[in-house]
């Protein structure tokens, strides 16, 4: 069922950028006409929560994310001000990001009620010990049940198109909500002549990046080739998608009473949960010196599971 909600979804975010019925699209280096886009029934998704994803490269990143899964009735807004005021201690800006790059498997786990990502440059370790000293240091801050550390990939993207008034067309595509839909969060740069889209949150399929093309290209009256897409930036390593493992799928889980002082290896095979004082020092370690993602028991690259408790 979530996968045939997802086929849905993406249909009909397609055919709202298009305006027109969805047809089979040709690949992405064939141009495709202005209001025409991909079928969102045919290769959006390689049978694992995946979606076939061809703009890889330095299109796709590895970025460490904190799923934080508060007490009931806790204020999320000031458990973000508390990470927040520590990650700004750091001199690290956290952003807000879709749940959804999160790989089915974690989500089957739980869907986090409040997740950030971290620079581009941060770690693992670095986001276990930001918790830490956020959460658990004396005095702990109450409201926080309990929290994992995740390797994820995403997006990160640049749409650009050539326009004669940027700044017209920025307001039009705001107010159509052509891009909110199946974006979600994106910014916009007013340049000379251009306006730049830009992206980072979950894998888009092909699909559905021709169909944000083709959503810019008619509020900007010109043809689908005319609206690039390229790295939002291009530092740093990126992700050969044909050399990417396959994600763990979604179980269902037996009904059972979890307790969270339970030993720091629970039934989900997420590493580390419980009440211990696991440490996402102690997470595996891949041959590239990369912590364990997508290997071993850890599921979507998550390396850590850990309940209230300080750690060493």
């Amino acid at each position: 069922m979530r996968h045939v909600t997802r086929l849905v979804t993406a249909a009909l975010i397609a055919f709202a950028l298009s305006g027109c019925t969805a047809v089979a699209a040709p690949p992405p280096t064939t141009p495709v006409s202005a209001g025409l886009i991909g079928s969102a029934e045919t290769g959006t998704d390689t049978g694992n929560d995946r979606p076939t994803v061809t703009y890889d490269g330095l299109m796709v990143r590895r970025r460490v994310v904190i799923e934080l899964h508060p007490t009931p009735d806790a204020d999320l807004t000031a458990l973000r001000t508390v990470l927040d005021t520590a990650a700004n201690q750091s001199q690290m800006n956290l952003s807000n990001i879709s749940p959804n790059v999160l790989d089915a498997a974690a989500l089957e786990h739980m869907v986090p009620e409040l997740i950030v990502v971290l620079p581009v440059e941060g770690t693992v370790a670095e986001a276990g010990e930001l918790v830490n000293r956020a959460f658990f240091q004396d005095p702990a801050v109450p409201g926080v049940d309990h929290y994992h550390v995740a390797e994820v990939l995403v997006h990160d993207l640049r749409f650009a198109v050539r326009s004669t008034n940027a700044a017209v067309l920025e307001e039009s595509i705001a107010r159509e909500g052509i891009l909110s839909d199946a974006l979600g969060n994106y910014a916009t740069t007013l340049r000379t002549g251009e306006l730049d889209v830009t992206y980072t949150g979950p894998l888009l399929s092909d699909e559905l990046i021709q169909s944000v093309q083709n959503g810019i290209a008619r509020a900007a009256n010109t043809n689908l080739a005319a609206v690039t897409v390229s790295p939002r930036s291009t530092a740093g390593v990126g992700v050969d998608m044909a050399n990417e493992p396959a994600p763990a799928p979604a179980v269902t889980e037996a009904a059972s009473d979890h307790n969270h002082d339970a030993a720091p290896d629970d039934s989900d095979g997420r590493i580390g949960s419980g009440n211990g004082s696991d440490d996402v020092n102690d997470a595996p370690v891949d041959s590239d010196g990369r912590v364990s993602s997508n290997s071993g028991p850890s599921v979507n690259g998550t390396v850590d599971d850990t309940s209230i408790g300080p750690q060493d």
